[in-house]
């Protein structure tokens, strides 16, 4: 299967002069926690949820700080045209989770895993497996605290 039939087509993007607190907006709003950052048009970087907590939060910044220095400048992409399989080897390979899709050199499109995910039932179906052989029965002696009782 190609990656432009299962890729999320409708794209939000931040500015590169977008504060840490818009973007954080922008994602919320969007309910999303990836974002392309542009500058005249042009993808510059990206930044997720998690740069904004793991590069920023815990640095102690501002949430008027200027995302350029939190952006990942190196933006990873692939050809619509491509495969699912190819997609998730530069995953694999890179160790993300999205991938910025292009067609001609213009940006169509993001592919994340959860669109992988959602559009093959094969790999539900293996989640679902996964899923009852990591359930853990939370109700057993390996749980319990020391503490009885706990107060508001």
């Amino acid at each position: 299967m190609e990656i432009e039939k299962i890729m999320t087509k409708h794209i939000i993007v931040g500015s590169i002069t977008n504060t840490l607190l818009e973007v954080a907006l922008i994602m919320q709003k969007y309910d999303i926690g990836f974002l392309p950052i542009i500058d005249k048009n042009k993808i510059v970087g990206v930044i997720t949820d998690r740069d904004i907590v793991i590069n920023a939060i815990s640095n102690n910044c501002s949430a008027n700080d200027l995302i350029e220095k939190y952006i990942t400048k190196n933006v990873i992409t692939i050809n619509q045209n491509e495969t699912i399989d190819n997609a998730l080897s530069i995953m694999s390979q890179k160790q993300i989770k999205r991938l910025i899709v292009i067609s001609e050199n213009k940006i169509v499109g993001i592919l994340s895993l959860s669109d992988i995910i959602n559009h093959n039932q094969q790999a539900v179906n293996i989640i679902n497996i996964l899923k009852q052989i990591w359930k853990i029965n939370r109700n057993d002696d390996l749980f319990k605290t020391e503490i009885d009782e706990f107060y508001l």
